[in-house]
């Protein structure tokens, strides 16, 4: 039987920090319902990065992206983590730039077409974004681009 969608987002979330912990990035969940991040990542240089989580136990990931994020200038996350959670609890995880994301979600909302940001939070404004595990392959397991991120000696 699949966890609810509470439980299930919260094992995610504790799912990403103990990934991030075991690859010596310090992770923290934030909690509430009016939260601005799932989790902050700290590097060992005290770089910081916001990650937002999204789980499912299916091959679709809801975002909300573009009803999130409207304008291209709204503070947003550094990094998404994608994780799926299967019923014979088979797991995997997808870790996107922001930038990336922008780049998957256009593509399974309007595959071929070139729009600016704006067009296109105008187009499915009154939709919910979702991205499909099969377009996001290129990002399995790619813990590398949080790792590295955060690895950074500041100036």
């Amino acid at each position: 039987m699949p966890l609810d969608k509470y439980h299930l987002s919260l094992a995610g979330e504790y799912r990403v920090a103990s990934e991030l912990l075991k690859r010596d990035i310090f992770a923290t969940l934030t909690f509430g319902n009016a939260k601005g991040a799932d989790l902050y990542a700290i590097g060992p240089h005290r770089r910081t990065a916001i990650v937002e989580v999204k789980s499912s136990n299916s091959t679709r990931f809801v975002t909300g992206f573009y009803q999130k994020y409207k304008d291209e200038m709204r503070d947003h996350p550094e990094f998404w983590v994608l994780y799926s959670l299967g019923e014979d609890l088979t797991e995997e995880f997808f870790i996107l730039t922001h930038g990336e994301m922008v780049m998957a979600q256009n593509a399974r909302n309007f595959p071929g077409k070139t729009m600016t940001y704006a067009e296109h939070a105008l187009a499915v404004a009154k939709g919910v974004d979702n991205v499909l595990a099969k377009d996001l392959q290129d990002h399995k397991s790619a813990w590398h681009k949080i790792v590295d991120y955060l690895n950074v000696v500041p100036l």
